[in-house]
């Protein structure tokens, strides 16, 4: 019995338009950032727009104004660029950065905040490099060694997490259906924009921490 279960079960998936709201459909886990879970339903509309007084829920508002929600021209470019230590290479894409701060915190011998060049793999072990990067919730960091490299990190079930005043953590490879053909960094783990103002949008870029976006 729990095998048939397991088989019909579907993917769930994030149906993204540039004139609509997010469409997320079989989605059994919606929670906050504190776990506090929340109401899903078979299709679940999601405000991306930052207007609905319903967050993280979609109640309409977009349609008042109307969306186009499409990528900005002066937006980061998406670029993977690669830092080589002797012991590990580390991959950093900063156009789908959410910027959470994370890495900085969690390890600024590696990733420093207002220096150039911003990330030295010298700076710690491989373990703590591994540990910090594990942490970024958009995908931009990623780890490698030769000519292998590691983006996933094995979180198996599909869940979305709302940032307080921040973007919708996506985990556990939620499947991304962007009209425009966008994908992100990583399948398993990203970060999509709900303040309404990333310039690389459906992806957070944190923008959210200069407009002012409050919700939880």
């Amino acid at each position: 019995m729990s095998n048939n279960k397991k088989k019909d079960q579907s993917t769930p998936t994030i149906v993204v338009s540039k004139y609509n709201n997010y469409l997320v459909t079989d989605l059994e886990t919606l929670k906050k950032s504190t776990g506090e879970e929340l109401d899903t339903q078979p299709v679940t509309g999601l405000c991306r727009c930052g207007g609905s007084k319903m967050k993280p829920y979609c109640d309409g508002t977009h349609n008042e104004e109307g969306l186009n929600e499409v990528k900005k021209k002066d937006r980061v470019p998406d670029e993977v660029k690669t830092y080589t230590g002797e012991d590990i290479i580390i991959y950093d894409n900063r156009g789908v950065c959410s910027h959470d701060g994370s890495c900085v915190e969690m390890l600024p011998q590696v990733f420093h905040k207002d220096k150039k060049p911003w990330i030295t793999p010298e700076g710690a072990s491989v373990t703590k490099i591994i540990e910090t990067i594990e942490h970024c919730p958009s995908g931009a960091l990623s780890y490698g060694f030769g000519n292998r490299r590691f983006q996933e990190w094995g979180q198996e079930n599909p869940a979305i997490t709302t940032d307080k005043d921040g973007p919708l953590q996506v985990t556990g490879g939620i499947l991304l259906k962007d009209d425009s053909g966008c994908q992100p960094e990583c399948r398993e783990h990203y970060t999509l924009c709900r303040c309404g103002g990333s310039h690389n949008k459906p992806f957070c870029d944190g923008d959210h921490t200069d407009n002012g976006f409050e919700a939880d």
